[in-house]
């Protein structure tokens, strides 16, 4: 059953880097949740300020939206008021760690990892760090757009840690929101397949291997990356940010980290099997995607079979309808000679009388 004009309306998965987006679109758009949501993927990985907010043809999921503000949600063209917005964030300090590890280890290669690989791999970890803070300032002002809004009722904000913390409970909360109807059954295994552990070849979260694009599944990693020194920074470039997300009790909460961070280098020999480890991770997900495509292209099999077999019932029913009506007309002619051959008629007419 397709979605009318009336009850039509889009999901719009808004998030920033880092923030488990990938793993949220996995679960929304896994085609047995879509076989209840009836809602399908339309559009995945749009970065909002660059690309713009998308106008659609046809309702559906849009996931994930990348560093969307409140204003862009609220200012969309043709809205809907059944349009529903998931906001995911998380801890700028672990989006920052995230982003710098996985551009200079697993991101895919693309115009900015190529220029940011290298110079990341060879930075010590307080230079990293600062890059990492440089790039999340150019979208910390969307960041703070959600902090502290409701933005009404068609908006869920949530944080990775909430996520992570309870994934069932958490995307439940989310299908409640979105209004779909997922028996319990189908979420357990979904949200059971998508899970940090199916997916990255049996690492419990917080095992990490840095070639993986599932690093480490956790929250709270930044402590083990930011210094006093590299805290001051991010608080002066992003003042009051943690404090307003909840994520830190004041705006001198750097002053509390230690003065030199942790030192753990890999040995090659480790590097090299956490690398393998990522590879096989990569054919787990290829794995899972390849389950997912198969499964649209049945779907849209069908579907094309099923608009085939109305195609061809429309024409059949053209053409009858086309038969009867060249026969009426045949009959209304025959009717029109065998009224006008009538004597009485002749007789009506002669006398100048209606007929």
């Amino acid at each position: 059953m397709m979605p009318t004009k009336q009850d039509a309306s889009c999901t719009f998965h808004c998030t920033f880097y880092k923030c488990g987006s990938q793993w949220v679109r996995d679960v929304l758009s896994d085609p047995a949740i879509a076989a209840f949501s009836r809602t399908n993927l339309v559009e995945s990985g749009r970065d909002i300020p660059s690309a713009g907010w998308p106008v659609l043809e046809s309702p559906g999921l849009l996931s994930p939206m990348y560093t969307a503000g409140i204003g862009d949600w609220l200012n969309r063209p043709d809205p809907r008021s059944q349009d529903r917005c998931l906001v995911v964030v998380r801890d700028p300090r672990d989006i920052i760690v995230s982003l710098v590890m996985s551009l200079a280890h697993s991101h895919t290669p693309n115009e900015v990892t190529s220029l940011l690989r290298l110079p990341l791999r060879h930075a010590d970890r307080g230079d990293r760090i600062r890059i990492g803070i440089h790039l999340f300032t150019h979208w910390a002002g969307q960041f703070r757009s959600w902090l502290g809004h409701t933005a009404g009722a068609g908006v869920l904000r949530t944080d990775y840690a909430e996520l992570i913390g309870d994934e069932q409970a958490q995307f439940r909360r989310i299908f409640g929101f979105l209004n779909w109807r997922i028996p319990d059954e189908v979420v357990t295994e979904v949200v059971g397949r998508h899970s940090f552990v199916a997916t990255s070849g049996g690492r419990r979260p917080g095992e990490e291997n840095e070639f993986s694009h599932r690093r480490k599944g956790i929250n709270g990693d930044w402590r083990n990356h930011f210094t006093r020194e590299t805290g001051a920074v991010l608080e002066e470039a992003c003042p009051g940010l943690l404090r307003a997300g909840g994520y830190a009790d004041s705006d001198r909460w750097w002053e509390s980290l230690p003065t030199e961070g942790p030192v753990a280098e890999a040995a090659a020999d480790v590097g090299i099997g956490r690398l393998l480890e990522a590879l096989e991770e990569q054919e787990t997900q290829l794995r899972i995607s390849r389950g997912a495509a198969e499964q649209r292209a049945r779907d849209v099999q069908t579907l094309n079979a099923l608009c085939q077999k109305a195609q061809q019932e429309a024409e059949q029913y053209q053409r009858t309808a086309e038969e009867r009506l060249a026969l009426i007309r045949v009959l209304d002619r025959q009717l029109g000679a065998v009224y006008s051959a009538s004597p009485w008629v002749k007789i009506l007419r002669f006398c100048g009388l209606p007929h």
